[in-house]
C-alpha cells in the first residue's frame, strides 16, 4: 500500500508540478551561471563594448559633434548619464553589461544560458547597448507605463508602442510616459536650446535614418507595418504584438537588434507561464490580459467591471 501511494503521488498533478518546478529551477541556475561566466569573460578580456564607448565619450554640452562613436539619443539621456561619464571606462562598460545580463535573465530565465550565445544577444551584451533594458520596459510597461519614458528619450520611434493604450482608451497610461519625457525634455531645452536643435538636425540626416547591415530598411518603410501590427494586437488582446511592433520600429536595425525580442518570452502566455512565471506575475499580465478576445473599446474599465460582476 505504501509503494502504491508513493507511485501514485509521483504521477499526480502536484507531483508533476513539483518536478517541473525543480527542473525549471535547475535550468535557471545553470543559465544564470553561464550568463555570469560570459559576463566575467567579457570583463576580463574587454570585449568590444562599442556602444558603451559611444555613451562614455559623449560631451553632454556637445553630444552630436563626432563622426565616429556617435551618440544617438536625446540630450536628456546625455545629461542624465553625465555623472557616470567620470567613471573609468571599464567600470562604465561593466555597469551596462550587468544591467543587460540581468534583464536577459529576468525575461528569459532558464533560456538565458542558451540565448546569450546567439548572435544578436551575444553582440548586444558585448556592445553594452540598452536594447535588453528596453525589452524589460515593454513587459513591465503594461503595469508601470511611466517606464515608456525611457525609449521615448533614447529611441523615440519605439514610442509607437503607446498606440496600444490609445486604441484601448487607456488614456492615463498613454499620457503618463509622454508627460514625463516631455517634462524632462522641456527642462533640458531650457538648460541648453542649441543642443536640441543639433539633435533635431542629427535625426534628419541620412545616418540616423538609414538601416544598418543586415537590415537595410529605413524607419519610414517599417513604421506602417509596425502600426498595423499594434492595431491588430490591441483589437484582439495580444500584448506580445507591442514588443514585436516596437522592435520593428527601432530607429535603426542592426545585427544585434533582434535581441530586443526576448520581451516575447513572458508576453506569449503559454511560453511565459512555462518559462518565466515570475515576470508575468510582476507585470500582472494575467490580470491585465485574460485570454479572451476584447475589442478596442474595452480598456481597463471594462475588465474591472467584468471582474466585479464575476464574469472573469
Amino acid at each position: 500500500m505504501t509503494v502504491l501511494t508513493a507511485s501514485t503521488s509521483s504521477t499526480s498533478p502536484a507531483g508533476q508540478a513539483a518536478s517541473g518546478l525543480s527542473i525549471r529551477t535547475i535550468l535557471f541556475a545553470l543559465s544564470t551561471g553561464l550568463c555570469l561566466q560570459v559576463l566575467a569573460l567579457l570583463t576580463l578580456s574587454g570585449g568590444d563594448p562599442v556602444d558603451a564607448l559611444c555613451y562614455w565619450l559623449t560631451n553632454p554640452a556637445q553630444p552630436y559633434n563626432r563622426a565616429e562613436f556617435q551618440f544617438a539619443y536625446s540630450p536628456v539621456a546625455a545629461q542624465l548619464i553625465s555623472p557616470l561619464l567620470w567613471w573609468p571606462f571599464p567600470l562604465f562598460a561593466l555597469l551596462f553589461r550587468v544591467i543587460e545580463v540581468a534583464s536577459l535573465v529576468f525575461l528569459t530565465g532558464p533560456l538565458a544560458g542558451a540565448l546569450i550565445f546567439t548572435t544578436p544577444v551575444a553582440s548586444e551584451v558585448n556592445a553594452a547597448n540598452i536594447n535588453l533594458v528596453i525589452a524589460v520596459v515593454m513587459v513591465l510597461g503594461f503595469r508601470w507605463p511611466a517606464l515608456w519614458a525611457i525609449p521615448l528619450l533614447t529611441k523615440p520611434t519605439m514610442g509607437i508602442g503607446l498606440v496600444w493604450f490609445l486604441l484601448r482608451r487607456e488614456w492615463r497610461k498613454a499620457a503618463l510616459p509622454i508627460a514625463i519625457a516631455g517634462g524632462l525634455a522641456l527642462g533640458s531645452f531650457l538648460l541648453n536650446q542649441r543642443v536640441w536643435f543639433e539633435y533635431v538636425a542629427f535625426l534628419t540626416t541620412g545616418t540616423a535614418q538609414d538601416g544598418g547591415w543586415p537590415y537595410p530598411y529605413s524607419i519610414w518603410t517599417r513604421l506602417p507595418i509596425s502600426l498595423l501590427l499594434i492595431v491588430w494586437g490591441a483589437r484582439t488582446n495580444r500584448p506580445w504584438t507591442v514588443a514585436l511592433a516596437s522592435a520593428l520600429a527601432l530607429p535603426r536595425l542592426y545585427y544585434q537588434s533582434p535581441a530586443i525580442l526576448i520581451a516575447l518570452v513572458p508576453l506569449v502566455p503559454w511560453l511565459g507561464r512555462l518559462v518565466v512565471p515570475w515576470a508575468r506575475r510582476i507585470a500582472h499580465l494575467e490580470e491585465l490580459f485574460p485570454e479572451r478576445p476584447m475589442t478596442a473599446g474595452g480598456g481597463e474599465m471594462r475588465l474591472q467591471a467584468e471582474a466585479r460582476a464575476g464574469t472573469l
